[in-house]
């Protein structure tokens, strides 16, 4: 049976987080001490390839504090590294500046151009470490760029160069995370798998916790409910003998979801109110919220009408407080389903208004479409012929919309397959140029094979015949202009054999593709804090992480609310400092 008392002993750990402040405050006081000897030190040494690493040490113990000081020094590091050709230490430098820049929102393309520099001198010194964490900061800063293909492209490169495994549980990660993204739920879960098996050999219990509820979301996506209740069960276990409460409510609640899909409501309603109590206790109030619309839901659909409607104007309370538009508009929208289906129209019509009015905002045209229909449908049957004209007015005029807009796509798509087809067929045509090159270029070897052969055999009978000098003196002759001729013929061909071979390099350069990938990432927070924490490291805006996570500003603003009270931080600089000096990523899911 389940138990609150789990949870409940989350209390005890306040000693703990005591300690953990006051080892903050210390590591700050020490942090500061060791960045002005690093600054003294670089006045006086003498050593240039030790000044420029120095430089990039320096550069990487201020960031957080004052990131242009922090670019200045590591271009210093990287100028002289150049001017003595100290390759390790361009490519390092490289590196940090990657990382520094990628702090920036408008510098993302220079910190993409540093991290490929790094890579190309890191390559000669077959840094494996250095190599990996670059490609997997390439595939971060396309991940904020909104570019899941090289993202991808990058990480992956980043799993082959990686030699321990936490980089690779942070890399397989986040391809878990892109290919969920897109669609892709048969390769998330094999990236899922593989940094289970990573977090596994590292003993890394919150993130397999964490990565086995990811897995279960997966398996409800592909409607194999019983697989997911498998995964969400093991998560909860671990998360037991942890004793993480992010975790405990996270399996709770795929528990809770998982078993209503399977037909237990009742056991479903036990494992979300639990979920739903500790995300309470720890005044969590968006996550408490969303967990008691589901069990508004539940309740509806069992026909509790009471129950459902104080729930679904609880959880309003609070997404009005969170200004969360959004979900406002789809709970107006499930409670005045549940007035209208128990025949109380004129309450399902004012929901029904609300929900159309905070909808608005938003860019889903076929969830206004519902919305408007449902008023259309409810003032006819009012009676009210003048809204239920205005309302099916604009359900039609959304309907040609969405006609357009389906035609601009069917237009869009035949283009696309007709530049398909036509670069297919250049292709093809280059193809065959290409072999009919190869072709020539083996008939041209033959050629001078057979011409090396004729010489050497017409110099052995040259030389048979010396004693019949005089007697073959104009057929020497003849065949000594035959040689010379033949010499010049043997230099053109020469000649032309360069010129094939240099086209078929330029060819060969102008299809050849780069592969690359991403950083470790150890936080030990929920999977919805730790994707909220990366945006925050890479420089994202609230409005940028909340376009990224498909969630309003006013709930990024929660979750950074909580990654500051979790981590007993101010702002979002010393939230960063945290993520990397404590390898806070790595640890995520």
């Amino acid at each position: 049976m389940l138990n609150l008392r789990y949870y409940f002993r989350l209390r005890k750990a306040l000693p703990m987080i005591v300690l953990l402040a006051f080892n903050l405050f210390f590591y700050s006081l020490t942090a500061q001490n060791k960045s002005d000897s690093l600054a003294e030190s670089i006045k006086l040494e003498t050593d240039m390839q030790k000044k420029a690493q120095m430089l990039d040490e320096l550069a990487n113990e201020i960031k957080t504090k004052n990131l242009p000081v922090a670019i200045d020094y590591a271009i210093n590091g990287y100028r002289i590294a150049i001017a003595h050709n100290f390759i390790k230490e361009i490519g390092v430098s490289c590196s940090t500046l990657g990382l520094l820049y990628s702090y920036l929102d408008d510098k993302l393309d220079s910190a993409v151009y540093w991290n490929k520099k790094s890579i190309n001198y890191l390559i000669i010194t077959k840094d494996s470490f250095e190599i990996s964490r670059n490609y997997n900061r390439l595939g971060v800063d396309y991940i904020l760029m909104k570019d899941y293909v090289n993202a991808a492209k990058y990480l992956l490169p980043a799993v082959s160069w990686a030699t321990t495994s936490k980089i690779k549980a942070s890399a397989f990660n986040n391809l878990g995370m892109i290919s969920k993204k897109n669609g892709n739920y048969a390769k998330a879960i094999e990236y899922y798998q593989s940094a289970l098996k990573n977090y596994e050999l590292i003993n890394s219990p919150a993130s397999q916790s964490r990565t086995l509820s990811n897995l279960g979301s997966l398996y409800i996506q592909l409607k194999d409910y019983n697989r997911a209740k498998d995964l969400y069960d093991e998560s909860y276990s671990i998360s037991i003998n942890i004793n993480d409460s992010e975790c405990i409510s996270q399996s709770l609640n795929g528990l809770g979801i998982v078993t209503h899909k399977l037909g237990d409501s009742e056991k479903a309603l036990r494992f979300l109110k639990l979920s739903a109590e500790i995300n309470k206790s720890l005044a969590l109030k968006n996550e408490y919220a969303q967990q008691m619309l589901i069990i508004a839901d539940i309740h509806g659909e069992q026909n509790k009408y009471d129950e459902a409607e104080a729930e679904y104007l609880s959880v309003l309370k609070i997404f009005t407080e969170l200004k969360d538009s959004f979900t406002m508009s789809a709970v107006y929208n499930n409670l005045g389903d549940l007035y209208f289906k128990h025949k109380m129209l004129k309450k399902a019509a004012n929901c029904f208004e609300k929900s159309y009015h905070y909808s608005l905002g938003f860019t889903d045209a076929n969830y206004n479409r519902l919305i408007i229909k449902n008023l259309s449908s409810i003032y006819d049957q009012l009676g009210d012929t003048k809204n239920a004209l205005k309302y099916m007015k604009l359900y039609d005029d959304l309907n040609n919309k969405m006609v357009n807009i389906a035609e601009n796509v069917k237009i869009m798509e035949l283009n696309h397959a007709y530049d398909t087809a036509k670069k297919e067929k250049q292709i093809i045509q280059k193809t065959a140029e290409i072999q009919e090159l190869q072709s020539d270029r083996k008939y041209i070897y033959l050629f001078i094979g057979i011409l090396i052969f004729s010489i050497f055999l017409t110099l052995y009978l040259y030389r048979i015949r010396v004693n019949r000098q005089h007697q073959l003196e104009e057929n020497i002759q003849s065949i000594d202009k035959q040689i010379s001729s033949l010499k010049i013929e043997n230099q053109d061909l020469k000649m032309k054999l360069q010129q094939t071979e240099s086209e078929l390099q330029n060819l060969e350069s102008k299809y050849s593709k780069n592969k690359d990938k991403l950083p470790e990432t150890h936080v030990s927070l929920s999977k919805r804090e730790y994707e909220v924490l990366l945006f925050i490291a890479e420089g994202l805006s609230d409005k940028d992480i909340a376009e990224k996570i498909f969630v309003s500003v006013a709930t990024v603003r929660t979750h950074i609310r909580r990654i500051y009270d979790k981590l007993l931080v101010k702002n979002r600089t010393e939230a960063i400092s945290m993520l990397h000096k404590y390898q806070l990523i790595s640890e995520a899911a």
